[in-house]
């Protein structure tokens, strides 16, 4: 059975109560404390390890609990050389990283490479722009979002193909994550998310895009222990928080957010590619 991200989680967070960021970090640059158009974040829950996927500077940072860097790596030329990181998925102790030149690379969680997976084409395990993945921690699988082929690709523990689906419904795929019931996936699409179940059948799609609050222009997204959804809205600045009945319950103000999640401690993530500081935790 699926389960909704690497760790089992306990925290039913308070959205309402994240005002103001406790640590804000990390100004434009290329040095090792700064970040340069940084997409996807995600934790290691087991040591509250921070990763950003720092696009403009091909690496991936790595920031301690209360946001100091503590390393990157993928900046070195050969097979681990990153071009473009986008989207990051933990699991255990490795980590995925998407990247535009399209193809994911297999990393330790301390930096060190282990293989790369994939090119660019249209067939099975060749990709065009892949964006966000999540593994399914019942069986080891990888869900991958295979943007320009319009698909979810499906990998199996050893980084194989399986199978894929999604191309009958989906515009251009951005993210994937799984609870126990459903697949869900972010899409540029309108509506924009989109539940399947397991059997790779649509359920149904929701929350659309338009005037108000559901002003949506998603890049990644994030569901937490209680099927709460989180979706940094670009265009206004602000992060969606919807209910698990899909209603709108909050918005966390902050300036062109692309990436967020949640830690094991109730605490929101989140960065964005311009402002005083690119890394925030409320």
């Amino acid at each position: 059975m699926a389960t909704a991200n690497t760790l089992e989680r306990i925290f039913s967070v308070d959205y309402k109560s994240k005002i103001q960021p406790i640590v804000s970090v990390c100004k434009w640059g290329r040095g090792l404390k700064n970040l340069n158009n940084p997409n996807g974040v995600t934790i290691d829950n087991s040591t509250g390890e921070i990763y950003v996927a720092d696009s403009g500077n091909n690496c991936v940072k790595v920031f301690d609990c209360n946001g100091q860097i503590m390393f990157k790596f993928g900046d070195d030329e050969g097979e681990g050389e990153m071009n473009g990181p986008i989207g990051l998925a933990i699991s255990r102790d490795r980590i995925l990283i998407s990247q535009s030149s399209s193809c994911i690379l297999n990393y330790q969680l301390n930096g060190e490479f282990v293989s790369r997976i994939g090119k660019l084409g249209q067939g099975e395990l060749e990709f065009d722009y892949p964006r966000g993945m999540t593994f399914d921690e019942s069986n080891g699988e990888v869900y991958i979002s295979d943007s320009t082929n319009t698909r979810i690709q499906i990998l199996s523990k050893e980084l194989t193909y399986k199978t894929q689906f999604g191309q009958d419904n989906l515009k251009y795929p951005l993210d994937v994550k799984l609870t126990k019931e459903y697949i869900y996936i972010l899409d540029r699409s309108n509506p924009c998310l989109h539940l399947y179940n397991y059997n790779l059948i649509l359920h149904k799609s929701i929350i659309s895009k338009g005037d108000g609050l559901q002003a949506i222009y998603p890049y990644f997204f994030y569901i937490d222990n209680s099927n709460n959804i989180l979706i940094p809205d670009f265009t206004s600045n602000s992060s969606y928080i919807f209910d698990s009945q899909f209603d709108f319950i909050y918005k966390i103000s902050i300036a062109a957010p692309t990436g967020i999640t949640v830690d094991n401690r109730g605490r929101v993530i989140v960065v964005c590619v311009t402002g005083e500081h690119f890394l925030h935790i409320f």
